[in-house]
């Protein structure tokens, strides 16, 4: 396995997550191989895999980077929301996520196809910290008055599910899907939000 300083590890792992998502971005998660990603950083195929099992878990580490990414602008757009009822809060907050995700085209081009394929092929302890990095971002909504009446692990695997709900319907570019979004976001953050006067 080969050594690398601090720098290095550092230097090299920014230069997979650049590329990385430059070739995911332009050709998509299944068409890209690795053999293209250490070409893209100039770097022996045998470093790449002292950083990363395979190119989905490449892809994950990158798609878990935009993520905290999005979910650190979102905090300004908390705070100065945060006059709204809980449950209203939390349904602008996903739809401006949503709406957010123009900026980021490897997201935005995930749909349930490519989290199903994730999840074959990838060891359950990298989908396990994913899904824990997205339940500590929603135990930090408390700070803004939103309470779940489930557990966050619920409310984590009930949002995601969501999420890709809505990244299969922004692929239809139909012209209801704000309508279609804000229905089904109603009917879900009725069952696991708590809002005022509940």
């Amino acid at each position: 396995m080969p050594r690398f300083s601090d720098s290095e590890r550092e230097m090299i792992r920014q230069k997979l997550m650049q590329e990385g998502e430059r070739l995911f971005t332009l050709f998509g998660l299944k068409k890209v191989s690795v053999d293209e990603i250490v070409q893209a950083t100039g770097i022996a195929k045998g470093s790449f895999y002292a950083f990363y099992t395979n190119k989905e878990h490449l892809y994950m580490d990158i798609a878990g980077h935009l993520q905290l990414k999005m979910w650190r602008e979102m905090d300004e757009f908390l705070n100065e929301h945060r006059f709204l009822p809980p449950r209203e809060l939390c349904k602008q907050c996903f739809l401006w996520m949503f709406m957010e995700l123009k900026r980021y085209p490897m997201l935005l081009q995930a749909n349930g196809e490519t989290a199903e394929y994730l999840y074959r092929k990838l060891p359950p302890e990298v989908i396990k910290a994913h899904t824990q990095e997205d339940s500590h971002e929603l135990d930090r909504l408390q700070e803004y008055g939103i309470h779940f009446k489930c557990s966050i692990d619920i409310a984590t695997k009930t949002l995601q599910t969501l999420a890709i709900s809505f990244l299969n319907l922004s692929q239809d570019n139909t012209d209801d899907q704000q309508t279609i979004m804000e229905l089904i976001l109603d009917g879900v953050l009725k069952e696991i939000i708590c809002d005022e006067g509940d």
